[in-house]
């Protein structure tokens, strides 16, 4: 008999809980994302390459929706903390300028290069150079949401979680979180443990949901209605501890995978703006 090693998973199960690119369906639909998004950012990106810091992966680029401060959206891409870049999944940034909201596309060091602890640090100081430096972005420095898919989700909610932890949320008027984990500690037993390489106080101290110490600004939690049950698991169980403290909401996007669920930010129509305009 296997054993079992969280909830009601083996470890091959628990992996592939953990795993996104799965079927051939899964590398499509993530290939078709970074495709349109590539294409999105050599055609209306105003200003790449910026820089948040002294690293040379701290860049972001800049998609402004007009003249004078508007509203941002600073977002954290995916790409298992391993890999990714400022364009990799930005294609719904049409929809933001649909909205008058500009778009802040971050890059950041990554595993191996650096840890996880560090990754947050390095998110944290991209928002806070942004909100520092708004006037020379055309960005309102009092309405800004911080966002993010996938790995890129868990380091948005995790900055989210110290900037409020740090009463240091001047700005920061709603987060956004998409597909993302937001605790550690069932990915510490999923083949993922071998490049993460968390000690038991980092893997608890690196969890959002666990360390909801202060209230959140409001923030929308997001998923694909076809993601794997640990997914859809980690996004309720964060969406329930937001509920205690701040306004929240959780949106499943229907028969979206883990790449196709950015049908859900692309829509400028869609759940998601609707809660996002209440703020911006």
């Amino acid at each position: 008999m296997t054993d079992k090693i969280f909830r009601d998973y083996t470890q091959e199960e628990l992996d592939l809980q953990y795993t996104n690119l799965v079927t051939d369906h899964d590398r499509e639909t993530q290939q078709d994302l970074q495709a349109r998004s590539g294409a999105f950012a050599e055609a209306r990106r105003d200003e790449n390459d910026l820089t948040y810091g002294e690293d040379a992966d701290n860049r972001f680029d800049l998609y402004r929706a007009g003249d004078g401060p508007k509203p941002a959206i600073i977002f954290t891409h995916g790409g298992q903390w391993q890999r990714g870049n400022a364009a990799v999944s930005v294609a719904w940034a049409e929809a933001a300028l649909k909205h008058g909201v500009s778009f802040v596309a971050g890059t950041f060091p990554t595993i191996p290069r650096v840890r996880l602890p560090e990754m947050v640090d390095h998110v944290t100081a991209l928002v806070r150079h942004v909100r520092a430096n708004a006037a020379d972005y055309d960005i309102d420095p009092t309405r800004i949401c911080i966002a993010g898919h996938s790995s890129g989700a868990h380091l948005a909610a995790a900055a989210l979680v110290r900037l409020a932890n740090e009463d240091d949320l001047d700005g920061i008027v709603c987060g956004l979180t998409v597909s993302g984990n937001y605790d550690l500690r069932p990915l510490m037993l999923s083949y993922r443990r071998e490049y993460l390489e968390l000690s038991e106080d980092e893997t608890t101290a690196l969890s959002p949901l666990l360390m909801l110490d202060k209230k959140l600004p409001p923030t929308m939690v997001a998923h694909g209605g076809d993601e794997s049950d640990e997914f859809k698991r980690q996004a309720a169980n964060f969406h329930a501890a937001l509920a205690k403290q701040t306004e929240t909401g959780l949106y499943a996007v229907p028969n979206a995978n883990h790449f196709a669920v950015f049908a859900g930010l692309e829509d400028p129509d869609s759940p998601v703006w609707a809660f996002l305009n209440k703020y911006l």
